[in-house]
C-alpha cells in the first residue's frame, strides 16, 4: 500500500486519504465561491464563510498531520469535515465523504501512534 510521508516525519497517511482530503477541501472552497456567484437567490453569507472555513480546516489538518501532533490534525479535519458536511448536506456526497474522512484520519492517527509506541528491536 502506498502512502505519503511528510518530510522529516515518520507518520504517513495512505494516498486515498490524502486524495479524499484534498478533494473535500477543494469542493468546500469551490462551493463557497460558486454559490454566491451563481445562486444569488439561495446565497447566505454565513454559509459561504463556514464552507470556506471547512475547506481551510481540512487542508490545515492534512498539512499538520506529518508536522505536528496527529491528534491536532484529526481535530482540525473533524471540525472541517463536520462543518462542510453540514453546510453541503444537500449534495448527499459531502456528508458521506466527511464521515469517511474523519474515520480515515482517526485510523491514520491511531496507526501512527501505535507504530511510534512499539519498542525498537
Amino acid at each position: 500500500m502506498s502512502s505519503i510521508t511528510q518530510p522529516g516525519s515518520t507518520r504517513a497517511l495512505p494516498i486515498y486519504t490524502t486524495v479524499l482530503a484534498w478533494f473535500f477541501a477543494a469542493a468546500c472552497v469551490a462551493a463557497a465561491i460558486y454559490i454566491p456567484v451563481f445562486d444569488k437567490a439561495n446565497w447566505e453569507l454565513m454559509g459561504s464563510i463556514v464552507t470556506l472555513a471547512a475547506g481551510v480546516l481540512v487542508a490545515a489538518g492534512l498539512l499538520a498531520f506529518g508536522r505536528t501532533s496527529p491528534r491536532l490534525a484529526v481535530a482540525l479535519v473533524t471540525l472541517g469535515a463536520l462543518a462542510g458536511g453540514l453546510f453541503l448536506v444537500w449534495t448527499l456526497v459531502m456528508p458521506i465523504a466527511a464521515l469517511a474522512l474523519i474515520a480515515l484520519f482517526a485510523r491514520g492517527a491511531l496507526r501512527g501512534s501505535s507504530v511510534a509506541a512499539r519498542p525498537a528491536g
